[in-house]
């Protein structure tokens, strides 16, 4: 039987704040603080993943799914539950956070490249590929404060995708950009999960887990609504947001 890629098993993250940061520091060391409030982002989420799986997670603003994002990717500890996950990951979120205004392209790949742990040697030979994925031409040694919003993002989708991971997390991304590179972008993803590559993908809509995703599940609250099939999940979805719309429009003034 093969190891699940990702598994995730009655993960919960609850976000406690305290009246100040003292009584916080104290519940570290063992001193008990009465909680000023507490909000469950997420509450008893699991699902796991084969090599090759995908699944798609959909949902409002406040669903959970950000939360979700930085569990399974460690930006974040869990407040129960498990995370495990079997190989390497590379995760697709804010593409160019980590770019130095000041550095060319190439300059940027070698920072990034770094910060997603790959030695000097590794990125040297990765850089040719990285620049015919980009289609920027010459702008690639030029600073990236000249570079628009979807130049950025081109730079920064080759370095993260220039090897194929194990587990893919993909936040809404690729709408940054114009059609050719969002196509040329999920082509890539496919083939990754052709190759065995396992994909979380998180978005508001639902225009792309069709076409990555055949598994669905949609958060509401930090608690799962409905998981299965993604047809299934999605017209589930619309259907909610569509009489969720009509209701608003119903009980606004005239």
């Amino acid at each position: 039987m093969n190891t699940p890629t990702l598994v995730v098993e009655g993960i919960a993250k609850n976000y406690v704040t305290y009246r100040s940061e003292l009584a916080r520091f104290g519940t570290w060391v063992g001193i008990p603080a009465r909680p000023l409030r507490e909000f469950w982002a997420l509450a008893d989420v699991g699902f796991s993943l084969a090599r090759g799986e995908s699944v798609g997670v959909i949902g409002g603003n406040g669903a959970g799914k950000s939360t979700l994002l930085k569990l399974i990717t460690g930006t974040v500890a869990p407040t129960r539950g498990r995370i495990e996950v079997a190989g390497s990951t590379a995760a697709i979120l804010e593409l160019g956070l980590n770019f130095n205004a000041d550095l060319t392209g190439a300059e940027n790949v070698q920072l990034y490249g770094g910060l997603l742990g790959m030695g000097p040697p590794e990125i040297a030979a990765l850089e040719p590929s990285i620049r015919a994925f980009a289609e920027i031409g010459d702008a690639f040694d030029e600073p990236i404060r000249t570079y628009s919003t979807g130049m950025q993002a081109r730079v920064a989708f080759g370095v993260v995708t220039a090897k194929r991971p194990d587990l893919l997390v993909v936040d809404e991304v690729l709408s940054v950009g114009d059609a050719y590179f969002q196509n040329k972008s999920f082509n890539r993803i496919l083939q990754y999960r052709a190759a065995g590559t396992a994909i979380v993908f998180v978005t508001h809509g639902i225009e792309g887990v069709a076409r990555i995703c055949d598994r669905t599940i949609w958060l509401e609250g930090g608690t799962v609504v409905l998981d299965g099939p993604t047809s299934e999940v999605c017209d589930a979805y619309t259907r909610a947001v569509d009489e969720r719309d009509r209701q608003a429009g119903a009980s606004a003034p005239a």
